[in-house]
């Protein structure tokens, strides 16, 4: 079995935030909050962008040093608040990581995309460059499943994710890239601050929550003949009232539903014949 654990669009902001007073508060959140998430037992952690609130260097710095203190392989995407402060090749330096990759395993293609415009909150899409890279990936291992992870969702698919047909610009929807691919495609992305979940077709899109939102995150597991998509969810009650304090007065803080309580773990289960119980 291979599995993934899979962190939402977590913010965390430094001591460069407006609110200052908040610091504490969040070194304590962000910390405690990572900790549980690193030390669950997976293959691979995932973040799906905007782990920074600014995209500062002390955020990334920070961050950083804390994933560092376990033996964990870990990969971000970039998020748009991710970008908002420097380059993204400062930031690939900082994070020693490319913008764009993929991983081959034995149970799967993985791959993860950078859907950012640098230093722009509201921008998305691809460069040229990327999209031919992505274009070619559509017939690699066309025999395993392809997991895709990527801060913005694909249009017409989550919860508040862009509608229409023609409305995008050059390098946007991606979708006719994945039109091409045959067999199982699994889209992994955040931004929304809802977590969605549908399938169209032999593809299925899952969009993460915020974790400011709610304490949950996601663990994958690959068998033989299924996928399994696991909403976990942390009860610890200092945990939770920590990210509830930052909910209600972190500036700028997208907040689209109102603040989860209680447990709120699930299975989305995958069948390889595509049969979703």
């Amino acid at each position: 079995m291979f599995r993934i654990a899979l962190l939402g669009d977590l913010h965390y902001p430094s001591n460069d935030v407006k609110k200052s007073d908040l610091q504490e508060t969040a070194d304590n959140f962000f910390t405690k909050y990572l900790h549980e998430f690193l030390s669950i037992d997976a293959d691979l952690h995932v973040s799906i962008g905007d782990l920074t609130h600014l995209g500062l260097e002390s955020e990334f710095q920070f961050m950083y040093d804390l994933v560092r203190k376990y033996d964990v392989i870990f990969r971000q995407v970039l998020g748009n608040h991710d970008v908002l402060s420097l380059s993204k090749e400062k930031i690939t330096e900082l994070i020693g990581q490319p913008r764009y990759d993929a991983i081959e395993t034995e149970e799967c293609l993985l791959l993860f995309l950078d859907t950012t415009k640098e230093l722009q909150l509201h921008g998305w899409g691809l460069d040229k460059e990327q999209w031919n890279w992505l274009e070619a990936q559509m017939s690699r291992s066309i025999e395993k499943p392809l997991m895709i992870f990527a801060h913005h969702p694909v249009p017409n698919t989550t919860k508040y994710s862009p509608e229409g047909n023609t409305s995008f610009e050059a390098l946007q929807d991606i979708r006719p890239l994945l039109a091409k691919r045959e067999g199982l495609v699994i889209y992994f992305n955040g931004h929304t601050h809802s977590q969605s979940i549908i399938q169209q077709a032999n593809h299925h899109f899952v969009q993460t929550g915020a974790v400011l939102c709610d304490s949950n995150y996601l663990v994958i597991e690959l068998n033989d003949d299924q996928i399994n998509i696991h909403t976990m969810n942390i009860g610890d009650v200092q945990i939770n009232a920590f990210r509830k304090t930052l909910y209600e007065k972190l500036s700028d803080f997208h907040r689209p539903n109102l603040l989860a309580d209680g447990d709120a773990s699930s299975t989305y289960r995958i069948i390889r014949s595509l049969k979703i119980t």
